[in-house]
Order: C-alpha cells, then structure tokens, then sequence
C-alpha cells in the first residue's frame, strides 16, 4: 500500500515538475516599422548652387538681344543711342533741338550682327508698314561729331554743322542746313553725298 501511495506521489510530482517547465504563450513577434525620413529629390545641382540654372558665380543677368531700333526723342536718349554704348541705329520720333554737341562713336553691325557689314544710322522720319515715309523730322544741334565708321543720316533735316572723322558717311535722303566738315580728303572720297542736299559748305579741315 505504501508502495503505491508513494508512486502516486511521484507521478503527480513529476506532472507538477512539467507543467511548470513548459514555454510561456508565445509572443507576437510583429512590429511598427521603423520611422523613415523622406530622401530629398536628387538634382544635378553642385554644391552651393541654388537651383535657378545659373552656374556658381555666374550673375544672373537679363539677356535680351534685337535688331528693332532705339527710338526717342528725349535729348538724353539721343546722345546716350549715337554714344559708343548706344545702337546701331537710333530713330528720332519729332523735332527736337539739342543745346550741347552730338557726339556718334564706336563701331556697329548692320541690325548689330558682327557677321553683317559696320553700319549705323540716325533716322529722321517715320514710315509705314509699307515703308513709305510719312513724316520728316528736323534736329537741331550745335555741332555733330561723327567717329563711327559708315555712319548715314537718312531723311529729315539736321540744322547745325557736321564734323567727320571716319569712312563712309552718309547723307540719304536728308538735308543739312550748314557745313559739312571732314577731318581727311580720303574719308571725305569715301562719303555718300549725292543722294542729300547740303546748303553750306563742304570742306577738309
């Protein structure tokens, strides 16, 4: 009897020993994915350029390029277009008289194109679409000081004399109301004189 009251003991010692042994409820292993930064688009862009499509150290500049003429009849306008930062032609839009020298510098292209002919003008007259001349325009100035290379007044009328000191001047068209001056006899065999009219006199210095 004992026997068996002592192997009952020890059956129900080694069921107490097991279950106590055995694995806890199994965890879920599932879990929140890791917080993510949002990856900044690539560009092209090198360091310290800022993305305007300007190269670093290059100023940002408004380029803006065309063959139309100046045109005005402000004196300011005038002297700055015939100066050596002006045109290569320059439109007066009525009459207008300056108080001090006209000064036509610097070199120029035909519609400002290096690949055309040195060209430059100063017009006195209006047209239309058809390029017909609607209206002439008289300046009035001291003196003008031509430098620039193949300069040509066309039309209209300039009251004041005119000084050249370059090759291939021009009068088109125009009259000038005064002297006509030229600084060398060969610059002044390189002008066009016989399409205007000239009521003073023509010289070389």
């Amino acid at each position: 009897m004992k026997k068996l009251f002592a192997l009952l003991l020890a059956t129900i010692l080694l069921m107490a020993l097991i279950s106590g042994c055995s694995s806890p409820e199994k965890q879920s292993t599932s879990s929140p994915p890791p917080e993510t930064t949002p990856v900044q688009e690539e560009t092209d862009l090198e360091p310290g350029q800022e993305e305007t499509g300007v190269e670093p150290g290059q100023e940002e500049t408004d380029v803006a390029t065309s063959a139309s003429p100046k045109e005005s009849s402000n004196p300011d306008d005038i002297i700055q277009g015939l100066s050596e930062s002006g045109y290569w032609i320059f439109a007066i839009l009525s009459d207008v008289t300056l108080i001090d020298e006209l000064n036509v510098n610097g070199v120029f292209h035909d519609k400002d194109d290096e690949n055309n002919n040195i060209y430059r003008k100063l017009s006195l007259y209006a047209q239309d679409e058809q390029r017909n001349v609607t209206a002439n325009h008289t300046l009035t100035v001291p003196r003008i000081v031509v430098t620039s290379p193949n300069f040509r007044i066309q039309n209209g009328t300039v009251v004041g004399d005119v000084y050249v000191d370059a090759d291939g001047f021009e009068l088109m068209g125009a009259t000038l109301e005064g002297n006509l001056v030229f600084k060398t006899q060969a610059q002044m065999d390189s002008a066009k004189l016989y399409e205007g009219t000239i009521n003073g006199t023509v010289s070389v210095e």
